[in-house]
């Protein structure tokens, strides 16, 4: 008797699926009939917009893309040659005459004759042959690396210095310790900390600047040399040292930084000031002339993250320090295509400190009045 196929509880179990799937519903969410909206009561009508059509889509770059400077990179095969070289930077003065000690680190090292042919068979490389490298990780592998040698000398010879002293962080120890370098100061300086070879020259005290510590001092930064294209070294030493910087506005409203240089009228008039032993004369105009635009980002005291600096003027009866209260980073601001190359002329004549001036001088004099005293 041939076997039989009992399928009876599939059969039940695909009506039980079908039964299912003809009780599910198409729709995931309930339906909710709405009625449409009403007409609007009133015709519409134009309404003034009171911004600039270009609101929200003015350009504005960062400091970041300021501050970058691009690569000029062209085509080799199109022509374009970009000399980024000033060649009157490199010009040699016939007349100047170095001295002996430079004259020798400019001399030629004399290379011994050397055995060409024997050169010449060491130079080939052989692919058959390979090269002779001592390869070795026995020796370097329970060995720490460089940076952990520096470390661990760093760390002992730090604990080395401080065995025999007693750091104390209380107020009293810190009064001895200051106290301490006072007294170390007033010793004779014989011969270098570190180095034996190197012996002091001359010994100058340091102090404030109570002549010039009324005046703010600012640091400027350029990112390139301002100095005049053109013209001899010492010529561009004078007129970078009469030259002058102005925050000013063009006729669209954009603020930027103006390079002023002394016209020749002026160089000559501040030559007889120097001569005559006075920084001005009264009532008589010195002009300049804008050489260059400059975008500016200044940080100051007030500043976060802005790290004091000082500056050290060396007299004849000693050094003395003083204070940049603000840092200007200057870098070179692009024309715009088709604006003309600005003339502008700047005319200064002096005048009297007005009354917030001299307070604003005592103010700053009154920081160093304790420590004159």
């Amino acid at each position: 008797m041939p076997p039989t196929i009992q399928n009876s509880g599939a059969s039940d179990q695909e009506k039980r699926q079908v039964r299912s799937t003809d009780r599910r519903s198409d729709l995931v969410c309930r339906v909710k009939y709405c009625n449409n909206l009403p007409d609007i009561p009133f015709d519409p009508k134009f309404v003034k917009y009171p911004f600039e059509s270009n609101r929200f889509i003015e350009y504005k770059p960062t400091s970041l893309e300021r501050n970058y400077k691009y690569d000029v990179l062209t085509e080799l095969d199109l022509g374009v040659d970009i000399d980024l070289i000033t060649p009157d930077v490199y010009t040699v003065d016939g007349t100047e005459v170095l001295d002996p000690a430079d004259e020798k680190l400019l001399e030629e090292d004399v290379i011994p004759h050397q055995d060409s042919r024997r050169s010449r068979h060491h130079a080939q490389s052989v692919s058959w042959l390979r090269r002779t490298e001592y390869i070795s990780t026995e020796q370097t592998r329970f060995q720490p690396s460089n940076i952990d040698k520096v470390e661990a000398k760093v760390g002992f010879s730090i604990k080395k210095n401080f065995k025999d002293k007693v750091l104390s962080m209380d107020r009293q120890g810190q009064i001895d310790a200051i106290e301490k370098t006072f007294t170390e100061a007033k010793e004779p300086i014989t011969k270098h900390h570190s180095k034996a070879n190197v012996h002091a020259v001359e010994i100058l005290p340091v102090f404030p600047d109570f002549k010039s510590w009324k005046y703010p001092c600012a640091q400027v930064i350029f990112d390139s040399d301002p100095a005049p294209v053109g013209r001899p070294v010492p010529a561009q030493i004078e007129e970078m040292s009469q030259a002058m910087i102005r925050g000013v506005q063009d006729e669209s409203g954009e603020q930027f930084v103006a390079y002023f240089l002394p016209t020749e009228g002026t160089l000559v008039k501040r030559r007889q000031d120097v001569e005559e032993s006075r920084p001005y004369e009264e009532d008589f105009e010195y002009e300049y002339m804008m050489a260059r635009e400059y975008n500016w980002t200044v940080k100051s005291k007030a500043s976060k993250g802005y790290e004091e600096n000082y500056f050290l003027v060396v007299r004849n009866e000693g050094a003395y320090f003083n204070e940049l209260e603000t840092r200007v980073r200057l870098s070179k601001r692009r024309q715009k295509l088709g604006q003309p190359q600005n003339i502008t002329r700047l005319v200064v004549k002096h005048r009297p400190l007005e009354e917030a001036e001299f307070e604003m001088h005592r103010l700053r004099e009154m920081q160093l009045e304790d420590t004159k005293s």
